[in-house]
């Protein structure tokens, strides 16, 4: 018989993605490696925006504040057309009771890594850095993975689980065959990092729409530092040797003839691609992050979505590999993560196809109607909640899941199975201090929430100490906070250690919980 593996899931790629899957199954355990082609860390990224839904993730991490420190929080945007002031949109206001984050983080994707980074080796794991995958190989009880190391030379390694991080260019997508659907958008763009003064309104996102075009100018940390991303003009495309200077003529024709430029620290010109892999999961191969999809940036998306995926991932791959569950749980995988990936790339599709338009009737929509409609529709508190759930991420669901099953006797309103558990300030016992829910799940765990009737005494058994239970007692402050999530006792909520309801309802059942817990999750009890 061959020895075990010395390592349960090979990750390759050391970006976001890559990063938060090593540091979410080092957290349980899980023995991971992490490689990267690469020399070292990106130092430069176009990836700028942490939604909310991050930034919670990062806080089970222990990296929040620091990432909130790091970063230029943007309580918003301001759109302008044709030069005018035409609408803003908020965040802050909107998603204070939605979120403990209610807002854009401007972080740059290189200090994302440097967080994660850190993060990784405290718990004594390292990237290795100039190794890259050359081979690839599956076979039904493990993968073979060749390796080219520092050195030059090659070797193999066995693993049960292989991800692939590794970007756009994808070698676990290319070795696995996996096609990758979508084409090239046709416009160049630009991005430059840069200290200037203006016209814009400070603290937000700027976002000028013209009848050619659009240039988005982030927030970021530090006095007059801005990033700026836009269309290169018709002249200015197909040359290699382009520099920020000779782009500043038509910057300044649409975003204000008043701009004025002290330094720019870095400039560079690309295309955007949509594509989504045809798969995120063969055998015991996964794509996550750009790898599984890339598209366009409208609404600071992509490394957001690339993030949760291996959020999404960890806990299950977790559970298989120590046994507690079986391998049917990761088909759950690509069920729930890839209808997020297509909502997301039509949505931003279309968005982005009206954005780039050069159509003159496009150009009107984008000048004259687009910015009057948002400005009227997100007057209104509906509209204005569900688009701060749907840039932050904190609306994304899995209802339509496997692992998603809803008992009777719950109002239709209320956090249904596959939800996000609402963000409440809630006291967990008689006479007790109001505290941040978020703040008492165990991440690394399931969390069953119980509203207005006891617990099980003996709990679940197949969950054992995989579980934890909070008991919200009656209490008018309570009573009131529920209500404003439309909760109401008696219910419960058992959330996966992802936050998200796996199996809600009114009164607490417990074979229907056990029943949940083996049929569905795939769990056994513990023989430990």
């Amino acid at each position: 018989m061959p020895p075990a593996p010395a390592t349960d899931v090979l990750i390759v790629g050391a970006g976001p993605t890559g990063l938060m899957l090593a540091n979410q199954l080092a957290r349980r355990g899980v023995r991971a490696r992490i490689i990267d082609r690469n020399g070292g860390p990106a130092r430069e990224s176009r990836a700028l925006g942490v939604q909310a839904r991050t930034l919670e993730i990062y806080s089970h991490l222990g990296i929040a504040e620091q990432a909130v420190e790091s970063g230029k929080r943007a309580d918003g945007a301001v759109l302008w057309a044709q030069g005018r002031r035409a609408a803003r949109v908020p965040l802050g206001n909107v998603g204070r009771d939605l979120s403990p984050y209610p807002y854009l983080l401007v972080l740059g994707q290189d200090d994302n890594e440097r967080l994660l980074g850190d993060a990784l080796r405290a718990q004594g794991r390292a990237v290795e850095w100039n190794t890259e995958l050359v081979g690839l190989e599956q076979e039904t009880d493990h993968v073979t993975a060749t390796l080219k190391n520092p050195d030059g030379t090659s070797s193999e390694v066995t693993v049960p689980w292989l991800a692939g991080c590794d970007g756009a260019r994808s070698r676990v997508r290319e070795l696995s065959g996996i096609a990758f659907e979508g084409a090239p958008y046709q416009h160049v763009f630009f991005v430059a990092d840069v200290q200037m003064t203006g016209s814009m309104v400070p603290d937000v996102l700027n976002v000028y729409l013209w009848q050619d075009g659009f240039h988005l100018l982030f927030p970021m940390r530090g006095t007059d530092h801005w990033r700026i991303v836009g269309i290169l003009p018709p002249h200015l495309r197909g040359r290699d040797d382009l520099n920020f200077e000779e782009t500043i003529p038509s910057l300044r024709h649409e975003a204000g003839t008043d701009l004025s430029f002290q330094s720019c620290s870095w400039y560079s010109t690309y295309r955007i691609h949509h594509r989504r892999a045809a798969q995120f999961h063969d055998r015991r191969c996964f794509l996550l992050g750009d790898a599984a999809h890339i598209h366009s940036p409208v609404g600071g998306q992509g490394m957001n979505t690339g993030l949760q995926d291996a959020y999404n991932l960890a806990w299950k791959l977790a559970l298989v590999v120590s046994g507690r569950a079986e391998a049917a749980l990761l088909h759950s995988y690509e069920a729930e993560r890839l209808p997020v990936a297509n909502h997301l790339l039509r949505r931003t599709d279309r968005l982005f196809s009206l954005v780039v338009s050069d159509s003159r009737l496009a150009g009107l929509v984008r000048t004259r109607v687009m910015p009057r409609v948002l400005g009227l529709a997100l007057r209104t508190g509906p509209v204005q909640r569900i688009f701060f759930r749907t840039i932050s991420q904190t609306g994304i669901r899995y209802r339509t899941s496997p692992l998603s099953e809803a008992l009777a006797g719950l109002p239709e309103n209320g956090p249904r199975a596959g939800d996000r558990f609402p963000w409440l300030r809630l006291k967990f016992r008689a006479n007790g201090p109001a505290e941040d829910l978020f703040g008492r799940l165990d991440d690394t765990r399931f969390n069953l929430i119980v509203v207005g009737q006891p617990a099980l005494p003996d709990g679940v058994p197949e969950l054992d100490d995989l579980l934890r239970i909070h008991e919200v007692p009656s209490d008018p402050a309570n009573d009131r906070e529920l209500a404003r999530a439309n909760i109401f006792g008696p219910s419960f909520y058992l959330l996966r250690p992802d936050g998200h309801v796996g199996l809600a309802g009114a009164r607490l059942d417990g074979v229907a919980a056990r029943r949940y817990v083996s049929e569905r999750l795939h769990l056994h009890m513990n023989e430990a």
